[in-house]
């Protein structure tokens, strides 16, 4: 089957997101089941993405043409402007007034790329996406749209052209049950899949029961307000003195405002060489391998990647009770602790598992084997192919 993977929402070149490596994952998955793969995206350059992406996979820069840049994926400055002073008053006008006119600059393009290559299915990697493809490109063919985040944060957010857009998909997909009444209120009618995160194997998994001359706390995700690392730090600095013998790392793109503040912060508090600042890494395995507990304190979360991926490395894991996209995957005292968004609440599950090799050992096996059981690659890439063959036949017939 030829299936193409639409990603126009945001840039693709050597972009470290969990949309472009779930995408990166779905597409070698699906190559590797003998299927024709193509993945347009629109970037100011050509590239290479910045996980492994199996070479039978074609990319296409829709923005290029004969390696020449033809089209900007930027609006025209009088767009800018009018964009920035409509989103003071509303998220929604903003992202109405983006979808307008770059639909207008990529429509013709995305349209020409689809005769040519005439998939027998898209899928859909973003809102703005779909909204391209079925309002700008006009096409009729089968689109599954995909939802990264959960429906719940992302859905209201949507301009009333990508909202629309959405709806007139043939199937949208979404990561954990709760998303499923969400979608049903806005997109009424529409045919809802669940299919999670395929979670692929640890290569090293964690050695709690080890003894150690340090133990580590780790943290993966672009540090940002939503994923409250500087909350964790501050809980961290509390414990510090207590544990000597502990430290707390945090992975991921350090470059945001958000980091260099607390950066600072950790600067003003002395804890340098306590708290440590790993950046994006290519080897997030070696650092689930060293850890020995993983917590992530996010607001909201589509699907908690990087938790289900610490869990598969046998390492106990610690997240918020109200984090949609978290709260469905961590066994509240099982495989983990889901604790209240307070520093005592999270400062008293930190030392339950600081003090204690054997639970931490116990959860980190029960996480293990809870995520291999329910989001192994095989199972979810199953689960993908069922639904593109179904959808496929489904809009034949």
């Amino acid at each position: 089957m030829k299936i193409l993977i639409a990603h126009l929402g945001s840039n693709w070149v050597n972009m470290c997101g969990g949309v472009e490596r779930v995408t990166c994952n779905l597409a070698n998955a699906l190559v590797a089941r003998g299927h024709e793969v193509s993945i347009i995206y629109r970037d100011w350059c050509e590239g290479e993405p910045y996980f492994p992406l199996d070479k039978r996979v074609k990319q296409y820069n829709i923005l290029f043409k004969n390696g020449s840049k033809v089209i900007s994926e930027r609006l025209p400055n009088h767009l800018r402007i009018l964009r920035e002073a409509a989103r003071l008053f509303s998220q929604k006008a903003a992202q109405g007034i983006n979808a307008k006119y770059k639909g207008r600059q990529y429509g013709q393009a995305i349209r020409s790329f689809l005769d040519s290559c005439k998939p027998d299915i898209i899928i859909s990697c973003t809102a703005p996406t779909a909204k391209y493809l079925i309002d700008d490109a006009k096409t009729n063919i089968p689109i599954i749209e995909m939802m990264h985040s959960h429906p719940e944060n992302q859905l209201p957010l949507l301009s009333k052209q990508e909202l629309e857009a959405v709806s007139r998909c043939s199937v949208l997909q979404v990561l954990l049950p709760s998303g499923i009444p969400v979608v049903r209120r806005f997109c009424p009618g529409l045919p809802v899949r669940v299919i999670g995160n395929a979670v692929m194997p640890a290569a090293n998994s964690a050695k709690s029961r080890i003894k150690k001359d340090s133990h580590i706390i780790s943290c993966v995700g672009t540090l940002n307000a939503n994923k409250s690392q500087k909350l964790l730090a501050e809980v961290f600095a509390s414990l510090a003195d207590e544990y000597r013998n502990w430290n707390l790392e945090f992975w991921g793109n350090d470059r945001t405002l958000y980091a260099r503040e607390m950066k600072k912060w950790v600067k003003r508090k002395g804890l340098e060489h306590r708290i440590l600042f790993g950046g994006n890494t290519h080897r997030v395995d070696d650092v689930y391998a060293r850890s020995d507990i993983f917590c992530l304190l996010s607001k909201a979360e589509g699907f908690g990647l990087a938790v289900a991926e610490a869990m598969e490395a046998g390492i106990p894991v610690i997240g918020c009770e109200n984090c949609a996209g978290v709260n469905e995957i961590i066994q509240n005292q099982d495989t983990g602790f889901l604790v209240k968004r307070s520093t005592p609440a999270i400062v008293a599950a930190l030392r339950k598992l600081m003090d204690n090799p054997q639970l931490r050992e116990t959860m980190g096996q029960c996480g293990k084997h809870y995520i291999e059981k329910e989001y192994n690659p095989d199972k979810i890439w199953n689960q993908w192919e069922k639904l593109i063959k179904d959808t496929a036949y489904k809009n034949k017939n």
